[in-house]
């Protein structure tokens, strides 16, 4: 008898013709629809049993979307965690069918274009903040303005027409009737709201200029097209091309969401817990954040957990790596182009990476590597609150939250005249210092656990930690590299080893060099090491009794993992 299904996430439904399936914190199918593609979602099996490269720890529990392969056909697996994290809804969406959509939509695209593109009427489109996405030719001319000109501007900034604050707000069609204030012309126009799965996103509006110089231009057939309008006339099909082409916005936002959480950052030293606590505190401000930090030691990851805990959150986080990119394509990436902008500019233009993260967070990594020349560009953008596209002759506004990172200390750049003080002044309002791992090596088993279960995911192995002298060696290792330093060796290691625990000969030549180095360990530390050692073990040994020598819940009590319970116990001789 097939399970019945769980409940799933608000907001999410799901059909028989979408393969779907429910499953739990270990992975394992709870729920599976009975899709036609994809018959091998079975109840009680471990998703990735059936989905060999699925990269399991990335999906429980979070919004992620992977591309997975099944008997030798691409999918797009989504997921969607429930709002108690104790199930996730996974999606497989075929990646040719999805193209093949894709391509749908575009063709009529192209066709809707020609539609709009009609010399007598007018037509614009303002999303539910009010910013006008879409104008076609006719409406630009009204106002003697090109099309570039007016997309991307607020409508209540720009006098396209004085009834579409009204439609927002009611969400009510606007009949037929007079306007006044398009283009300072007269026109007849109607208003009516967009909707896109029940969601309200937005307004299209058509305009007809009953201008005398149009209707002198047009002649007899405009006036008989005026005289002929009726309200039945509004093109329904427009409307939902409209809501189609709305929803790769979503799309669009949905892969550049925040996948983590402070949750997910690994470490309980005083100084990550402070860092989690400053994190949290800052994330519902819209100041500038500058994160500082070594290589390697997670600068990105802080900044997810910011943009996930904002109220932005439900907006794009962009990402972009300031050294990645050549200077003379920097200025176009960030703040994009229009139509002809240089040879090889895409037709239509392309948007930038301020105007994609618009009311979301932009994450500036490797600032302290930006010529001069973006930097004083990247400085109006601060102040001004909007952006100019290359090749653009008006100024687009965005709403966007700048963090910026970087592994150079950036007053000493100032000082050297490679960086603007003006720009490091905007940019450092809120400071955050990740560590090194080697100021915090009392994170390091737990990083070694965390590391080890990601890793055998990826590489289909069953590690559950190190023995005892292989912490002692990565104890003593300073990590130049960092956290990064740490995921090589230790995936290094997991290729070389033949049990269940990484030993001294599994790990690098340069770690096992520290087994003929003396321990510089005074009488002082020894005693203290000794005390330490002493409550460690008592605690162990209480908490075994409590839970009647269960593992699992000793773990749990003591939070830590079983690997980490295991290493202990062999440690103190209670094995």
């Amino acid at each position: 008898m097939k399970a019945e299904r769980p409940s799933l996430p608000q907001g999410l439904s799901v059909d028989n013709l979408t393969p779907a399936a429910v499953i739990n914190r270990n992975g394992i199918i709870e729920w599976s629809n009975s899709s036609v593609d994809v018959p091998c979602l079975p109840v009680g099996r471990n998703i990735s049993d059936v989905v060999p490269d699925l990269p399991t720890d990335d999906i429980l529990g979070a919004n992620a979307q992977v591309k997975v392969h099944i008997d030798g056909v691409e999918y797009l697996l989504t997921s969607y965690p429930d709002i108690d994290q104790q199930t996730t809804v996974v999606l497989l969406e075929n990646i040719d069918v999805l193209k093949a959509r894709l391509s749908f939509y575009i063709d009529h695209y192209e066709i809707l274009q020609g539609l709009l593109d009609s010399p007598y009427e007018g037509y614009a489109y303002v999303d539910e903040h009010g910013v006008i996405r879409y104008v076609n030719n006719t409406l630009a001319k009204y106002f003697n303005l090109s099309v570039d000109q007016i997309v991307g501007l607020n409508h209540k900034d720009f006098p396209l027409d004085e009834n579409l604050d009204q439609v927002l707000k009611t969400r009510e069609i606007k009949p037929l009737g007079v306007v006044t204030g398009v283009g300072n012309k007269r026109a007849i126009g109607s208003i009516r709201p967009v909707y896109r799965n029940g969601r309200f996103a937005g307004a299209l509006g058509r305009y007809f200029s009953i201008d005398i110089k149009d209707i002198t231009k047009f002649g007899g057939e405009y006036l008989n097209l005026v005289a002929s309008m009726e309200l039945r006339e509004i093109i329904a099909d427009i409307d939902a091309i409209m809501m189609q082409l709305h929803s790769y916005r979503e799309e669009f936002q949905r892969r550049h969401a925040a996948r983590f959480s402070v949750d997910n950052i690994v470490g309980k030293s005083f100084m990550m817990q402070d860092l989690k606590r400053k994190v949290l505190k800052i994330s519902k401000s819209p100041s500038s954040v500058l994160i500082m930090g070594e290589s390697g030691t997670g600068k990105e990851l802080f900044a997810q957990a910011i943009h996930f805990h904002s109220d932005r959150s439900s907006h794009p986080l962009v990402m972009v790596n300031c050294a990645a990119i050549p200077e003379s394509l920097l200025e176009s990436e960030l703040f994009g182009y229009v139509e002809g902008a240089f040879t090889g500019a895409r037709k239509g233009g392309k948007l930038g990476k301020f105007e994609l993260a618009n009311q979301g967070t932009i994450f500036l990594d490797e600032i302290g590597d930006m010529p001069l020349s973006m930097q004083a560009k990247l400085l109006r953008v601060l102040q001004d609150r909007q952006i100019e596209r290359v090749g653009g002759e008006r100024p687009v506004p965005v709403d966007v939250r700048v963090i910026s990172a970087t592994n150079k200390d950036l007053a000493t750049l100032v000082k050297e005249g490679s960086f603007r003080a003006d720009l490091y002044y905007r940019l450092n309002v809120v400071t955050l210092h990740i560590p090194p791992l080697r100021e915090r090596k009392e994170d390091l088993p737990d990083l070694v656990d965390y590391i080890i279960s990601v890793m055998n995911t990826k590489l289909r192995r069953n590690v559950i930690g190190v023995t005892e002298e292989a912490m002692d060696l990565l104890m003593r290792h300073n990590w130049p590299g960092n956290v990064r330093e740490l995921i090589n060796v230790l995936e290094a290691a997991m290729n070389f080893c033949g049990g269940a625990l990484i030993d001294v000969k599994d790990l690098p030549s340069f770690l096992q060099s520290y087994k003929d180095e003396p321990a510089d360990i005074d009488k002082d530390a020894t005693y203290l090491q000794a005390r330490i050692d002493n409550a460690e073990k008592k605690e162990l040994v209480s908490v075994l009794e409590q839970c009647h020598g269960n593992r699992k819940v000793a773990a749990e009590v003591l939070g830590v993992s079983k690997a980490t319970l295991w290493r202990l116990m062999k440690k103190h001789g209670l094995l």
